[in-house]
């Protein structure tokens, strides 16, 4: 009888697929670059922080002024604070915040900032951005950091096993919304002399 239990668990525990793991970090990295185009420039400038100072090997170190892009999820065309959507309930406002800009790396804080339902707390992701590797993946949710890709369970965190890919789908459908929305914020304009 032990023997049947303990194959029933095996067989229920948890495997972590990294390269379904990595193709939604990747996809999620071109839905990023998509979203906000000016975050292509920190792809291809390699020279260090936005701001044209010179990279530190600090995590603490951060831009002098964040970049900050918001954006209306379910608006009717207006971008006024009082409009509401066909189903009559206000748009869903989100703000991308850039926390960090190196390199080779960037760090994005992406959290709603109204229209979200009253019993559910708004969601805040932090994203870290690989410029070299072309991926994106989350690297703290609701304030909760360093989450394990396989948990235990039941775990002090409350965290389910595949809590870490979960997180990462849904920052996937937080951008996918996004996109099938039609927003973008706009690119700054370059001007090429040749």
């Amino acid at each position: 009888m032990a023997a049947i239990l303990d194959k029933f668990i095996e067989r229920s525990r948890y495997r972590v697929n990294l390269a379904d793991y990595m193709r939604t970090c990747d996809q999620n990295y071109i839905r990023l670059l998509t979203l906000i185009p000016a975050l292509e420039s920190n792809r291809s400038s390699g020279s260090g922080r936005l701001d044209g100072k010179p990279a530190s090997d600090s995590p603490e170190s951060e831009p002098d002024d964040k970049k900050e892009w918001e954006f209306l999820i379910g608006s009717s065309g207006s971008d006024s604070p009082g409009t509401q959507n066909h189903a009559g309930r206000p748009p869903i406002r989100i703000k991308v915040t850039q926390l960090e800009a190196f390199a080779y790396t960037s760090t994005l804080e992406i959290q709603v900032q109204s229209g979200f339902p009253a019993w559910s707390p708004a969601p805040v992701i932090v994203v870290r951005m690989y410029h070299d590797a072309s991926t994106a993946e989350p690297i703290s949710y609701q304030g909760h950091r360093q989450i394990p890709a396989r948990c235990a369970v039941p775990n002090a965190g409350m965290y389910h096993q595949d809590e870490k890919r979960q997180i990462n789908e849904f920052l996937a459908e937080w951008l996918r919304l996004c996109l099938s929305s039609g927003i973008s914020a706009r690119a700054a304009d370059f001007l090429c002399i040749g």
